[in-house]
């Protein structure tokens, strides 16, 4: 990974304008290690702009530079010397159709899925680290500049979330030990804690209490499985957002090998996966739907439909 690190920073030093693209649907781990990345580019007086093709939700707003982020397809088309996609397991996942198509630069992945990319040049992956922030911790050390409070909070939001606050199998002593790492360079994990586990109102809670009360277990897959539908949700951003936490929710407080939460959303179905066993491998089932992830936490988009089965919720083709 040092030689990577090596050619990744000789790329950054050598460009002068640079574009970070997180994937769609953007969790804290895309967006936190976008924000690390982007200011360490900052450092070295290179232009930076964001990628995300969704809005960031406003339990991201908090991290700083987050309002500078663009959905503006166009940016593909800008004359960038690098573009570097964060936590994107594809190129599919940011969202953009084609986007293959606009490849005119040199292009990194750095990523912490299992999938394997085509048409970058170089990939940073680590299947092993519990968050993408976690390689863009190491590379920024390799690097040695200063972390600061501003991307130790950016950080921090992503390896917490992806490791559930460090109760998930994900979590290592790795990451135990950049938590450490981050809070002492002033990491603020009383706000990330605040925006990403305990604000829940009282209309959120009434929509968790009407998606569980949907659960069902096929024992013989050992499987929970419920559903988000369109008119659960009054259309409040706020409260969409607050229920994507749900599946890590469930994940950590029901005892089954696997939990899928699937959504309504425009065009199809979002579908979350978790488990915290070793004996399944839930990133192939992600890819069944044409999704993807990591063994024990993975997710998928899918155009069809919801379907109720006695024992489980089930997804059919449109």
């Amino acid at each position: 990974m040092q030689l990577l690190f090596n050619q990744l920073y000789n790329k950054i030093y050598e460009s002068n304008k640079i574009l970070l693209v997180s994937h769609r649907n953007p969790d804290p781990d895309t967006i936190g290690s976008a924000l690390a990345m982007g200011r360490f580019i900052k450092q070295l007086n290179k232009q930076v702009d964001y990628f995300c093709i969704d809005s960031l939700s406003s339990n991201l707003l908090f991290l700083e530079g987050a309002e500078q982020f663009t959905n503006n397809e166009d940016k593909f088309n800008d004359d960038y010397d690098l573009v570097i996609f964060l936590d994107c397991s594809e190129l599919s996942r940011s969202g953009v159709k084609n986007i293959e198509s606009y490849k005119k630069c040199f292009w990194v992945s750095i990523d912490h899925h299992i999938n394997k990319e085509e048409g970058i040049d170089i990939t940073l992956r680590d299947s092993n680290a519990s968050a993408t922030c976690e390689i863009v911790y190491d590379f920024l050390i390799f690097a040695k500049i200063d972390i600061g409070y501003q991307i130790s909070t950016a950080l921090l939001s992503g390896l917490m979330v992806d490791t559930n606050f460090l109760s998930n199998l994900a979590t290592n002593q790795k990451s135990i030990d950049i938590t450490q790492k981050l809070i002492s360079n002033g990491a603020d994990y009383r706000i990330i804690l605040k925006n990403f586990y305990s604000n829940k109102n009282e209309e959120v809670l009434q929509i968790w209490g009407k998606v569980l009360s949907r659960l069902k277990h096929d024992k013989t897959k050992d499987l929970v499985t419920t559903v988000i539908f369109k008119n659960d949700l009054s259309g409040n951003k706020n409260v969409e957002e607050a229920v994507e936490g749900l599946s890590n929710f469930l994940n950590f407080t029901i005892k089954a090998n696997m939990i899928m939460v699937l959504k309504e959303v425009p065009g199809g179905i979002r579908g979350s996966l978790r488990s915290n066993s070793d004996e399944v491998d839930i990133s192939k089932i992600a890819e069944n739907y044409g999704g993807g992830g990591h063994k024990r936490a993975a997710g998928f988009f899918y155009e069809g439909n919801i379907i109720e089965d006695v024992n489980e919720w089930k997804l059919e083709k449109r």
